[in-house]
């Protein structure tokens, strides 16, 4: 009888840590990557000033000034994909005005833009260069 007791009493008491130790912040919260929140503003003023240029340089159908703001990794993919369609680059440039910032981080963000009633997302990052770039559209 006294080692059900005394079996009961540990299960209690186990039950009692977890219940506690659930929901605390992990004691090593991992740091932000960038140091203030005044560099972090400043990541995002120059992400808003590069959204811009993009839609200028899309608007004006500028390939080249488009191909600068796309992340190195996928150039040559978007490159091909505009040379067969540089005529579209202004109409895309509509479709980039209908963006709507839904996470932003300071180093990565994603955008929602809207084309024929449907969502489309655009992500960007910025490099370690510190410009934003176009990473997936």
């Amino acid at each position: 009888m006294k080692i059900k007791i005394l079996i009961a009493f540990l299960i209690f008491l186990s039950i009692i840590a977890v219940a506690i130790s659930c929901g605390k912040n992990d004691p090593e919260e991992p740091e932000l990557p960038y140091e203030n929140k005044e560099q972090l503003e400043e990541n995002i003023a120059l992400l808003n000033e590069t959204v811009v240029n993009i839609e200028k340089a899309l608007s004006s159908g500028d390939q080249a000034a488009f191909l600068n703001f796309i992340d190195s990794g996928y150039q040559k993919f978007y490159k091909d994909a505009l040379q067969s369609n540089q005529a579209k680059l202004a109409s895309f440039a509509e479709v980039f005005k209908t963006r709507k910032l839904q996470k932003c981080d300071g180093f990565h963000a994603v955008y929602y833009v809207q084309y024929n009633g449907k969502s489309f997302e655009i992500t960007m990052i910025l490099g370690d260069d510190g410009k934003w770039k176009l990473k997936d559209l």
